[in-house]
């Protein structure tokens, strides 16, 4: 079986699209024993999990579809999965899905395109729910669940024990700023003896520390992969993506909190409800937030136990499931 991935990575995306499809890259590779591509657009990315796919780069500034169709018509593909960013989906997509699908390729969507569901065979959502806006058209099934999660994460869970290390995520762009002035803001809120570990993405702007700290602050540039970062902590605070259910998933007691206005407020609804984490509505209440749950063992222990019942089943074996369902 050929399955072409295709994604949206860099400068105001992030790198969340992208290490989702290496996660099902691996798994498609592993379960299904596929021959599995990747194409991405993206400035380029030293990423060292690209070595495990083949992989392709298309400049920001290129027509995706265009790529894609040379790509079907050059190594015609059985499946071709698409991991994109809404807002840079060209004009042009609608008119690729009708092509693929009739050069017989079957064609998978991971979060969203829902717009396009008529034209699709599966919509495979990491997400616990969904909420279909009244427009929606009928067309390709939509599975979702706790069991949908494409975690990058190699280490296991932990038993939680308390400590002071705390990690602060604002997402592989910072699209929002934050570094200007959330460090200051933990700074002064979060206790003395906090062991602060702030984690700077690829493509994000180096952010404004303390000069005279009073709580030790550890900025991390670009680090390569955030699993050891994430398993040695007590604690986290980050913006929501994919890297939230990661800290989760290895029962990191964490607060989380959406900067892009109301677009996550049901997903943080759910998650709120579902007891997994804390939820705040912007970085002020999630360092108040943050330092409650510093002094509330308890709490954090409550936190761990829950995170980790819910996402107990692998994401990636689902999605492999679900497209081999497609080819029988």
């Amino acid at each position: 079986m050929n399955i072409l991935l295709v994604c949206h990575a860099g400068t105001g995306v992030g790198l969340g699209h992208m290490t989702r499809c290496l996660v099902a890259a691996k798994a498609l590779t592993r379960d299904l024993g596929a021959n599995v591509q990747m194409l991405i657009q993206s400035d380029d990315v030293d990423w060292p999990d690209l070595a495990s796919v083949s992989h392709h780069f298309v400049a920001p500034q290129e027509n995706l579809a265009a790529h894609v169709r040379t790509f079907q018509a050059q190594h015609p593909q059985d499946v071709v999965v698409f991991d994109l960013q809404p807002k840079k989906i060209g004009p042009d997509f609608g008119g690729l899905l009708d092509e693929l699908r009739a050069s017989g390729c079957q064609l998978v969507a991971v979060d969203g395109l829902l717009q396009y569901r008529p034209q699709l065979d599966l919509i495979f959502t990491p997400s616990f729910h969904i909420a279909l806006p009244p427009d929606v058209p009928d067309g390709a099934p939509i599975v979702v669940g706790w069991d949908c999660f494409l975690l990058n994460v190699q280490e296991q869970p932990r038993t939680w024990q308390p400590g002071r290390r705390v990690l602060a995520l604002t997402g592989g762009s910072d699209a929002t700023s934050l570094g200007k002035t959330w460090p200051g803001l933990l700074n002064s809120t979060l206790p003395p003896d906090t062991d602060l570990h702030w984690v700077t993405g690829p493509f994000a702007a180096r952010p404004n520390l303390p000069i005279s700290p009073r709580i030790d602050t550890h900025e991390h540039l670009a680090p390569t992969g955030l699993g050891p970062l994430m398993v040695s902590s007590n604690y986290a605070v980050t913006v929501f993506g994919v890297s939230f259910f990661e800290l989760i998933y290895l029962g990191i007691p964490t607060v989380v909190f959406s900067p892009y206005g109301s677009k996550d407020n049901r997903e943080l609804d759910g998650i709120a409800q579902s007891g997994a984490a804390l939820v705040a509505g912007d970085e002020v209440e999630a360092s108040q937030l943050l330092l409650r749950l510093m002094q509330d063992d308890t709490l954090a222990k409550q936190l761990s136990r829950r995170s980790r019942e819910l996402l107990s089943t692998s994401g990636a074996s689902r999605l492999c499931a679900e497209i081999l369902k497609l080819k029988t």
